[in-house]
C-alpha cells in the first residue's frame, strides 16, 4: 500500500471521530511540508498547544517576512504554516510566492529546496509577474541588511528577560495568584512570543541562502567534493545552547555542577518540548536521572575533520578564499542563532506552561474539568472564558471528541509533503507536480541495500540500526546508530551515545545535522525511508560524506 492509499484508508476509517476543527484548511488548494516542523513539533499537538503556542510561532514567520524584511505580503493568522490533526506543517506556496520578489530565484527552485525535486526541462516557460521594482528590491536589500545586524541582539535580550520571568515564575505560589493576573499573563503570551520568535525566524531565514550560497561557491572552485568538504568545515562550532546542556549533564554526573544549578540553566528543555502537555527535565526526573547516568564523558570536539576541510576548501579556492571564508563565517554565526534563538521561545513556554497548570487546577476544583490534563484539550478562547466564569457549553463532549483525535493522530500517516485544499489532505500527484514545473520526486531506487539521502554530518560508521521514537525511551550500546523521522533539540543528549544518525528528512541545516557535527558523529538526513526500510537490529554503514547508508545483513 502506498502512502497516498494509506492515508486515505485511515482518514475514511476514522472520519467520524476526527475533529476536523482542529485542522487550519487552507482557502485554495496548497502544499505543505512537514519537513521543517520537526525541529519544533515532533509529534501531534494538542489544541491548547495549537492557540497558545503555535499560533505565536505562525504569526512571528509574518512579521518577520512583511514587517521586518518586507519580501511578502502577510494574510492574517496561518498564512505560512497549518495544522492537520494536530500536525504542524510548513506552507510552501507563500515561499514561492516571494520568489516572484526576489532576484535570482524562481518558484521552481523553492519547490526544489522544500522537496527535493527538479525543474520539469519540458515546462511552459513560467509567466512574468514582474517582480519588484528597483526600488522595492533596494528596500529588502537594506532590511536584509538591519535584521542581519539587529536580531542577534534582539534574540540575546529576549534569553535574558525570559530567564529572569521564568525564575520569578518557578519560585511563584501560583496559588496567591488571582484570575485577573492569569488572565492577563495568558492573554499577553501571544504578542510576546509571536515577537520572541521573530529572531529566531530571521536567523533561520538568513542562514539557509548564505549556507546555500556558500556550497554554491563551493561547488565552483571544489567540485563534486564541494557539498562534502562545507559540511565538514562547519562541524565543531561550539556554542550550541542544547550541546551545552548535554556536556552539563556529565558535569552533573562527575560531581563538578550540582543538579539545581544544572535545572537552572537546562530544566525548561526536553522532549517535544513546546507542547504544553510535556514535562521538560525539570519535572521529569526519571528521564533526566537516565540521562545523567548515560553521560558520555566530557571531551572536546576535534577539530582535524574540520581544519583538513578548510585546507582543501582553502587550497582549492586560492584568491577566492578570502571572499569565501568570510562567507564560511557568516554561516557559522547564523547556523548557532538558528538553534539558539529557540531558547528563549522555550523559557517562554514553560512559564506560560506553569499558568496554565494553576488555571487547570482551578477548573477542576470548581468541577469544570475532570481532571488537569483536560485543559489541553481546551481551545484558547474556551480556557479564556471558564476562568472568567461564562461556562463553555458542551465542554466534556468537547474535551471528549478533542482527545480522541489526537490519540488517532499519533498513527495518521501523514506524509512529508502534502497536497491540502478545503476540508481534505492527499499526496501530491505526478500532475500536480508537473503543473508547478517540476518533475516528481525520484523514488529511492538505490535498492534494497542502499539508501540515498543528502550529507548531514562527515564520517563513515557501520553499526546497530535502532529505530527510535522517543528519544527517552531507548537504551542505545556503544556503535549503535539512530535511525529516527525527526528529531527536536532535546535529542542532542541521545546523540552523543550514538556512533551515527539517519534521519527521514531534514537538511545541512536542520536539527539532526547541526547537532551531530557538533558531537563529531556521522550523519545522513533526508533519506524519505529510513524508518520503514531499515530493520532494528540491522546492520548498517551510515557515510555522511556521500549522503548514503548501505543495508547490511541483520544482526
Amino acid at each position: 500500500m502506498d502512502m497516498g492509499d494509506a492515508l486515505e484508508r485511515y482518514l475514511d476509517q476514522h472520519r467520524t471521530e476526527l475533529d476536523t476543527e482542529l485542522c487550519t484548511w487552507p482557502a485554495e488548494p496548497g502544499l505543505f511540508t512537514r519537513a521543517n516542523a520537526n525541529d519544533q513539533w515532533p509529534r501531534p499537538i494538542t489544541p491548547l498547544t495549537q492557540d497558545l503556542i503555535g499560533l505565536p510561532m505562525e504569526r512571528g514567520i509574518g512579521v518577520a517576512f512583511s514587517q521586518v524584511l518586507g519580501v511578502a505580503p502577510d494574510h492574517g493568522p496561518w498564512t505560512w504554516n497549518a495544522v492537520f490533526y494536530g500536525w504542524y506543517t510548513f506552507a510552501v506556496e507563500p515561499a514561492a510566492a516571494m520568489a516572484d520578489n526576489l532576484p535570482g530565484w524562481s518558484r521552481a527552485g523553492v519547490y526544489g529546496d522544500y522537496f527535493g525535486v527538479a525543474e520539469d526541462p519540458d515546462a511552459p516557460p513560467a509567466a512574468a509577474t514582474g517582480g519588484a521594482s528597483p526600488l522595492a528590491l533596494a528596500k529588502i536589500g537594506v532590511n536584509f541588511s538591519k535584521a542581519l545586524r539587529s536580531y542577534p541582539k534582539h534574540s540575546a535580550r529576549d534569553r535574558v528577560a525570559a530567564h529572569a520571568r521564568l525564575r520569578v515564575d518557578l519560585d511563584r505560589d501560583w496559588s496567591a495568584v488571582s484570575d485577573a493576573e492569569l488572565l492577563g499573563r495568558l492573554r499577553a503570551h501571544t504578542d510576546e512570543a509571536t515577537r520572541a520568535r521573530v529572531p529566531h525566524v530571521l536567523a533561520s531565514v538568513i542562514s539557509a541562502p548564505i549556507f546555500k550560497k556558500a556550497n554554491e561557491m563551493a561547488a565552483s572552485f571544489a567540485g563534486e567534493e564541494a557539498t562534502g568538504l562545507l559540511t565538514a568545515a562547519v562541524t565543531g562550532l561550539g556554542g550550541i545552547h542544547m550541546q551545552e546542556a548535554t556536556a552539563a549533564l556529565g558535569d552533573v554526573a562527575r560531581g563538578t555542577l550540582t543538579r539545581e544549578e544544572f535545572l537552572d540553566q537546562f530544566g525548561f528543555r526536553g522532549f517535544n518540548e513546546f507542547e504544553l502537555s510535556a514535562k521538560p527535565w525539570r519535572d521529569d526526573p526519571e528521564t533526566l536521572d537516565k540521562l545523567i547516568a548515560r553521560s558520555a564523558p566530557r571531551t572536546e570536539h576535534s577539530t582535524a575533520v574540520r581544519d583538513e576541510a578548510r585546507a582543501k576548501l582553502q587550497a582549492a579556492a586560492g584568491r577566492r578564499w578570502v571572499v569565501f571564508r568570510r562567507l564560511l563565517a557568516m554561516a557559522e554565526t547564523h547556523m548557532r542563532w538558528r538553534e539558539n534563538g529557540k531558547v528563549p521561545l522555550a523559557m517562554q513556554t514553560h512559564s506560560i506552561r506553569l499558568v496554565v497548570r494553576e488555571v487547570a487546577r482551578r477548573l477542576v476544583e470548581r468541577g469544570r474539568l475532570t481532571t488537569p490534563d483536560d485543559v489541553h484539550h481546551l481551545r484558547l478562547a474556551e480556557l479564556l472564558d471558564e476562568l472568567e466564569g461564562r461556562p463553555v457549553a458542551d465542554l466534556a463532549d468537547r474535551i471528549a471528541r478533542r482527545r480522541r483525535t489526537h490519540e488517532l493522530a499519533q498513527d495518521l500517516p501523514l506524509p512529508e509533503m502534502i497536497d491540502a485544499r478545503p476540508g481534505a489532505l492527499s499526496v501530491i500527484t505526478p500532475e500536480r507536480w508537473r503543473g508547478l514545473g517540476v518533475l516528481p520526486p525520484v523514488e529511492n531506487a538505490a535498492g534494497r541495500d542502499r539508501l540515498v539521502g543528502a550529507p548531514g554530518s562527515p564520517g563513515r560508521h557501520t553499526g546497530r540500526a535502532r529505530i527510535v521514537r522517543d528519544p527517552s525511551a531507548v537504551d542505545l550500546d556503544e556503535g549503535d546508530v539512530i535511525v529516527a523521522a525527526g528529531t527536536d533539540s532535546a535529542w542532542t543528549a541521545l546523540f552523543f551515545q550514538a556512533s551515527a544518525v539517519v534521519v527521514d528528512v531534514g537538511g545541512p541545516m536542520s536539527h539532526s545535522a547541526i547537532a551531530a557535527r557538533e558531537i563529531g558523529i556521522p550523519c545522513v538526513v533526508n533519506v524519505k525511508d529510513g524508518t520503514t526500510g531499515i530493520r532494528e537490529g540491522q546492520s548498517i554503514t551510515v557515510d555522511g560524506d556521500t549522503g548514503e547508508v548501505l543495508l547490511l545483513e541483520t544482526v
